[in-house]
């Protein structure tokens, strides 16, 4: 849903009030209200600390983080659910100035909600790429599955039987599938239609 209709850039919105109980992207100038509902950040969270518990066991040099902003454009701010980034390329960022990197993380991994149409996704995949990503992750709890996406090369797609590897981007990285979304079986968890 569009929340306004003046264009603004990054630096603008990096400076603009909070609004409590909303949380946006910047897409071409324009406050996108983002979903933000329990089942979508269960999984978001699980898939970041089994990327997280991986980075720090394997000791790699590589950042793990949710809801980080990334600026694409002077008017387009992503925060992919996940992201892992190399800490040479987070050296390029000033953690104490204003603003965000104004890069794409390594990998970015976005949890697909109500909200994500397949264009929106597709569209969020270009921007990460051009601004320097080598993977992006469509993780969607319906039908659970992860798909694997890198430039020049086909999509690949783990079901819920597979084995998900993280190679090359993140050395080492394996995980059942399944075990990303086990924690939506818990009983009384939400339904799709409450993601």
């Amino acid at each position: 849903m569009v929340t306004n209709t003046r264009k603004i850039t990054v630096d603008e919105f990096w400076d603009m009030a909070a609004d409590p109980g909303h949380r946006y992207e910047l897409v071409d100038g324009e406050r996108i209200d983002m979903d933000g509902k329990p089942r979508h950040g269960r999984v978001t969270t699980r898939i970041g600390s089994l990327l997280q518990n991986h980075a720090i066991d394997a000791g790699l040099p590589q950042d793990v983080g949710v809801n980080t902003g990334f600026a694409m454009s002077e008017t387009t701010l992503r925060f992919p659910d996940v992201h892992v980034t190399s800490w040479e390329r987070l050296a390029q960022y000033d953690e104490t100035a204003p603003g965000w990197p104004a890069f794409a993380p390594d990998v970015a991994i976005e949890v697909v909600s109500a909200s994500n149409t397949p264009a929106a996704l597709d569209r969020k995949t270009t921007e990460y790429f051009e601004g320097g990503s080598q993977a992006v992750w469509i993780a969607d709890p319906d039908p659970r599955t992860v798909k694997i996406r890198r430039p020049g090369q086909p999509e690949r797609i783990f079901g819920p039987g597979d084995v998900l590897s993280g190679e090359p981007e993140i050395p080492g990285f394996t995980c059942a599938v399944a075990d990303i979304f086990a924690v939506l079986d818990r009983p009384g968890a939400p339904t799709p239609e409450d993601a």
